[in-house]
């Protein structure tokens, strides 16, 4: 019995099973996490806020890929509205935790 059959088929399923670029108005992107304080926050907690900061820049650049998938070349002021926000939230983000991370390295 060959194996191109078989082969043929599981790359069809793996194939199946990827992710696609969203369907029209399917692009989301979940909450984003809390900064901790650096200067109370324990060693631990700034090194899982960090990771999931980094987690977080992933899925909103993921996000941003999706809107412009949707808008296919031609955003709507809903999603310029959309992509500026999400790419102004991730910004901020960054720039908190890195306030937060300068705090906490300062605590010695």
């Amino acid at each position: 019995m060959s194996s191109k059959p078989i082969r043929a088929t599981l790359l069809a399923y793996a194939l199946f099973l990827l992710p696609l670029p969203a369907a029209a108005g399917e692009c989301h992107i979940g909450d984003a996490p809390t900064v901790p304080d650096g200067v109370t926050a324990a060693a631990g907690e700034m090194a899982a806020a960090q990771e999931a900061i980094k987690a977080y820049i992933v899925e909103t650049q993921e996000f941003l890929t999706c809107l412009e998938a949707e808008a296919k070349g031609n955003f709507t002021p809903e999603l310029t509205a959309r992509y500026n926000e999400a790419t102004n939230r991730m910004s901020n983000l960054a720039v908190q935790m890195n306030t937060q991370l300068r705090s906490f390295k300062e605590r010695g």
